[in-house]
């Protein structure tokens, strides 16, 4: 039993993130103590060398050295020993001096670690001794002074390599490690986004199809998560239907026995079933209004998304739009030219034109004027296809445009005051612009009233029309 389960926990450990890690640090651990010791070998054999200046000038004085031991004047040899930059000494076979100068004991101590002149130096700062080969089996020898050892560049230069190779290594292992990271995310994130557009079809096991335990782990409880929401939406669909049924169909009994006690009923009482008849109208539209607007907001609606020319449906809207209008409100058509067609849901739209236009002609005063514009706003990035809604009603404040989209939102304004309303119309435009994907902003007027864009992508850039 032991000798199988240890195949089976020898894979798991490797397929463990903390494996995969663990093995690439140590990858770069290692590869950093290699390259620096590749480096240093490098640097000593390129920078621990005399100088050349230093070079040329020991290998002139040995051409001098050998000049004055030609002509035999030991005394010329010790002056010009002593005038000498650097600590100098002519030995002979036997390392002692051609002249009578003295030699100090520790120089003397040092001749058995002389170095040749193309020869390597220590990495650490001293005064080696260069021992150049003259005439008659002599040797010239040097002390390399302390400030002119390369020893002093070569630390430098150690710790600029130590820096560079722990940089690249980290940024290669980084990359490397990104990039076998990025690719589950990146397929994860996907995912997500399917599931948030309500596809729960999506199998992030299947597709993640990772060799790392911690991220197929995480893969299956994703799904478990997209199959527990695919459920709770399902009940939810149905919620609504049962709902739907449910309320509308009393309410549907209440207006019939309305209209049959109507033909019954005396002048005294017939006011009273107006009002009954009118409060059920408005618990219908109440019902429909929420019914519609929890499908859009839960994306449950199946749009049909297709080209469509804003133009014609603006037109057909405004038409209907016009039979709700007062005694003496006025609707105006603004549209520009070379509008191009956009891909959206020609039913959301019109919804949603219908809101704005209702609320315009609900709110804005019986003496209001709405304007709907059509036109393409080229922005930095893209250009967009808006439809505008104006009023020159009393407006909102500033700092209440933001609430006017929020679900059963009453402001405490002119505007709410003067007419009923469920608070779900605005609300139902947001959810129904973010669905086909465009976007709805509100703002006031500097003059007074409401300005209200549904903006819409345009499939390709166009050129600019001119709102007129």
């Amino acid at each position: 039993m032991f000798q199988l389960s240890c195949p089976s926990m020898i894979v798991k450990r490797k397929d463990s993130l903390f494996f995969q890690l663990f093995s690439y640090m140590s990858a770069v651990i290692v590869s950093i103590v290699l390259l620096q010791a590749l480096a240093e070998q490098a640097l000593v054999s390129a920078v621990l060398k005399v100088p050349p200046q230093v070079k040329q000038k020991i290998e002139s004085l040995a051409e001098q050295a050998n000049v004055l031991i030609e002509e035999g004047d030991m005394d010329e040899l010790a002056d010009w020993g002593n005038a000498q930059p650097y600590y100098l000494f002519v030995l002979d076979a036997q390392n002692q001096p051609l002249s009578h100068r003295q030699m100090h004991p520790h120089f003397e101590f040092k001749l058995r670690f002389l170095r040749e002149l193309n020869g390597p130096l220590n990495d650490r700062v001293s005064k080696p001794l260069i021992g150049v080969r003259l005439v008659k089996g002599n040797t010239l020898v040097v002390q390399l002074p302390s400030e002119l050892h390369p020893a002093h560049r070569f630390i430098v230069y150690f710790a600029i390599s130590k820096v560079v190779i722990v940089i690249a290594m980290l940024a290669l292992f980084s990359l490397i490690l990104a990039r076998k990271l990025q690719k589950p995310l990146d397929r994860l994130r996907e995912a997500s986004r399917r599931l948030a557009s309500g596809d729960f079809s999506v199998n992030v096991v299947s597709e993640l199809n990772s060799k790392t335990t911690e991220f197929n782990d995480l893969a299956r409880d994703f799904d478990n998560m997209t199959q527990e929401i695919h459920a709770l939406a399902e009940r939810q669909k149905q919620l609504i239907r049962d709902v739907s049924h449910e309320l509308r169909t009393p309410l549907a009994r209440q207006n019939l026995a309305l209209h049959l006690l109507r033909s019954k009923a005396s002048d005294i009482s017939l006011p009273l079933v107006e009002r009954l008849e009118k409060e059920v109208d408005e618990m219908d539209g109440l019902v429909g209004e929420i019914l519609e607007f929890s499908r859009i907001e839960n994306a449950r609606y199946e749009s049909n998304l297709r080209p469509i020319c804003l133009e014609g449906v603006m037109t057909n809207q405004i038409e209907q739009s016009k039979l709700q209008l007062g005694k003496t409100q006025k609707i105006v058509a603004h549209m520009s030219d070379g509008v191009p067609m956009v891909t959206t849901d020609e039913r959301l739209v019109m919804r949603c034109l219908t809101n704005l236009i209702s609320n315009a002609i609900k709110y804005a005063g019986p003496q209001a004027i709405i304007e709907v514009s059509l036109y393409v706003l080229t922005g930095d990035l893209e250009q967009k296809v808006v439809i505008e809604v104006v009023d020159d009603g009393p407006g909102i404040p500033s700092n209440q445009l933001s609430e006017i989209f929020r679900p059963f939102t009453r402001l405490e304004s002119a505007r709410d005051k003067q007419s009923g309303g469920y608070g779900l119309g605005l609300a139902i435009v947001k959810e129904s612009m973010k669905l086909v994907g465009g976007e709805v902003k509100a703002s006031s007027c500097t003059y007074g009233g409401l300005r209200i864009e549904l903006q819409f992508p345009c499939d390709k850039p166009r050129k600019n029309g001119t709102k007129i």
